[in-house]
């Protein structure tokens, strides 16, 4: 009889977080709106043709690419070394070995930019959907990955789409 309540307990918990797991925090959607544009174009084809090449034209390489489901994803390394990471580390390191301790100094080293690319029909079949999302993954001077994050730059997103806005153009009008 005491395990009836505890049970109803733990379903009510559960319900709880499966709810809260559902649930979209307020930003989502300011974040899907930066990463959203409409395209005048009813040729899924030509708009993924045309996104590879803006992209190639960043310095990314194309990984994947399924025409059929609208997807390309994307990479590209740059370097990540800030100088005050590396100054804020090398001055800790002499701290911590002027008191007897032994430092190991880290910083961020390099860094892989990847995005993916997803293409729709819009619900009116008139246009062309694109989303775009920025991820990055940061590795220190160890080698070790020490972050992995999205990029929520909204002007990363604008320059992407700019770009991608005027290659569509050209593309359109055959210039």
């Amino acid at each position: 009889m005491v395990l009836v309540p505890l049970l109803a307990g733990c379903q009510t918990d559960t319900l709880q977080q499966q709810t809260a797991a559902l649930t979209l925090a307020p930003e989502s959607m300011a974040q899907r709106q930066m990463q959203l544009r409409r395209f005048d174009t009813r040729d899924e084809a030509a708009m993924l043709s045309t996104t590879a090449s803006v992209l190639q034209d960043l310095g990314f390489i194309i990984e994947e690419s399924a025409a059929k489901s609208g997807l390309i994803v994307a990479t590209k390394d740059r370097d990540a070394v800030e100088g005050q990471q590396v100054a804020g580390q090398i001055f800790l390191a002499m701290l911590i070995t002027a008191m007897g301790g032994v430092a190991d100094p880290q910083w961020d080293h390099v860094q892989k930019i990847r995005l993916s690319v997803v293409t729709k029909p819009s619900a009116d079949a008139a246009s062309m959907v694109v989303r775009i999302t920025f991820q990055r993954i940061v590795w220190n001077n160890k080698n070790q990955i020490s972050r992995v994050e999205t990029i929520n730059d909204p002007l990363v997103y604008q320059k992407f789409f700019d770009q991608l806005a005027e290659a569509a153009f050209l593309e359109a009008h055959q210039i």
